[in-house]
């Protein structure tokens, strides 16, 4: 053990050397936008500033998928600058990453959340409560706390009322973005979270949070499985015709970051900063229970799909070996559906089409995606096992006087364990690896739980390494588990 300890440490120190030696970029100077050209802009997906910068063609412009990743892009030295909002980054963010905000653009864009359109109803009690804040001197206190120069204490961390019994109000963030909206202490926080919390709170509904991809936001609002929609939304004419805005809760002003070569200087030498890294993605604000709480989630997916995925891969091996033709029909036509459309477009549509109505929960519905793609995989693992074993052996024991139940559990089914289980263990594993798209319905597995530690950190490394690994323990596992499963069988 101290030996895989020892290793671990080594991996994760050349990971950050190397890191460290590919951040040395070209030095430039971007005080204003007229500096931008012939520069390398980044920037998010799905947002204002994504559009601008594709309108202009003296500059290269790179889009990212989150703030975490555009971050370390710049200080890689991948780009030059990076324009976000400009709180995405409080003052002790920014020393940490050795970054600096250049300037502020003058543009301001009213934040909003998003509800559905037509439903006036809960608009109008949002508009009633944003105003009664506004009144109370409580939505300035908000504003002081969540946007001051540094992070908020987590000890300070505004507790709200929350209520146990009634209908969810549910809230589709699509964010993870300080200080509106991050995970700290185990918990949703942020100001979207807050006055999220506290609309739920004033309407005396259970708060219900979860974690959408950007894309799926107003799908979840149309399809009802959203109530609000928050994420730092800009209120624009082309997207107040999908969706009603309500109050805007702040003027957001894009900012512009560089590195900061001064700040660069004098961090710590690679032990430190490897001790560094593992206290702030894991101790600080018990960041590992996020890890953990997501190790479990990939755990039972993984288990209960390869358990109902293999129960239904038995049935369809049956149909597809019968001799009825409409059953070896279905079988074949089973099989060829599942193998062409993508796991993900399988999910999308069970959970926003088929089940969308039918009151399971998130996970349910990955579990039914992924058993219902594993079974078609499992079910021509056991048919070619099963025809690996030569047929004069079944016709031998028949002779000799065995019922075909008994010559299948005594001499085919111990020989096609023997020659199914490497292919169905790859299966198995490769379901383990599959279960990584479940975040694209807000399931928090391994890999989105290294997205919400990533965009607190804004470290791309260690919570990927983290994730590496534990991937690659689990794989070994179920290997293990599937041998000592089957030992008896194979020996027999």
């Amino acid at each position: 053990m101290r030996h895989l300890d020892r290793w671990l440490l080594l991996l994760a120190a050349s990971v950050l050397a190397f890191s460290a030696c590919t951040a040395a970029g070209r030095h430039v100077v971007i005080e204003s936008e007229a500096d931008f050209a012939g520069h390398r802009i980044g920037t998010l997906t799905g947002t204002i500033y994504e559009i601008q910068l594709n309108e202009r063609t003296d500059l290269e412009a790179s889009i990212y998928g989150s703030l975490a990743d555009g971050a370390n892009a710049l200080k890689n030295g991948k780009i030059d600058a990076l324009i976000a909002d400009e709180c995405a980054f409080s003052g002790t963010e920014l020393r940490r990453l050795g970054m600096r905000k250049a300037f502020t653009l003058h543009t301001a864009y009213p934040t909003a959340f998003a509800f559905r359109k037509g439903d006036t109803t809960l608009l109008n009690a949002y508009h009633n409560f944003f105003r009664e804040l506004q009144a109370s001197g409580e939505y300035e206190r908000m504003l002081a706390y969540w946007f001051g120069p540094e992070d908020p204490d987590p000890a300070t961390y505004p507790v709200v009322q929350a209520y146990t019994e009634g209908e969810p109000f549910r809230y589709a963030n699509t964010e993870i973005r300080p200080p509106l909206a991050f995970f700290g202490d185990g918990q949703w926080r942020g100001m979207e979270i807050e006055l999220c919390q506290r609309f739920a709170a004033y309407l005396k509904r259970p708060c219900e949070i979860r974690l959408f991809e950007m894309p799926s936001r107003l799908l979840n609002l149309q399809m009802g499985k959203a109530d609000m929609v928050g994420g730092c939304i800009f209120v624009t004419k082309e997207r107040s015709m999908q969706v009603d805005f309500g109050e805007p809760y702040y003027n957001m002003r894009p900012g512009c970051f560089v590195r900061d070569e001064k700040g660069l200087v004098g961090q710590g030498g690679l032990s430190s900063k490897v001790r560094s890294a593992v206290k702030q993605n894991f101790m600080v604000e018990r960041r590992w229970k996020i890890i953990f709480d997501g190790l479990r989630t990939t755990l039972s997916l993984t288990l209960w799909s390869i358990l109902i995925g293999s129960l239904l891969g038995v049935l369809l091996c049956w149909m597809a070996m019968s001799r009825c033709k409409p059953l070896q029909a279905f079988a074949k036509g089973y099989d060829a559906f599942m193998n062409g459309i993508p796991p993900l477009v399988l999910l999308l549509v069970l959970f926003y089409v088929v089940l969308a109505r039918s009151g399971l929960d998130a996970k349910a519905v990955a579990i039914a995606a992924l058993a219902l793609n594993f079974a078609s995989s499992a079910a021509g693992v056991f048919k070619t096992a099963v025809e690996s074993v030569p047929q004069g052996q079944t016709e031998a024991s028949l002779a000799l006087g065995f019922n075909k139940f008994q010559t299948f559990m005594n001499i085919v089914l111990p020989q096609a364990v023997r020659n199914g289980l490497p292919l169905f263990e790859a299966e198995c594993i490769s379901l383990l690896k599959g279960t990584a798209i479940v975040g694209y319905i807000a399931v928090i597995d391994i890999t989105r739980a290294s997205d919400l530690v990533r965009a607190r950190t804004f470290d791309a490394v260690m919570p990927l390494l983290t994730v590496t690994v534990l991937y690659f323990v689990l794989a070994w596992l179920i290997g293990l588990l599937l041998k000592l499963l089957t030992a008896g069988t194979r020996n027999s």
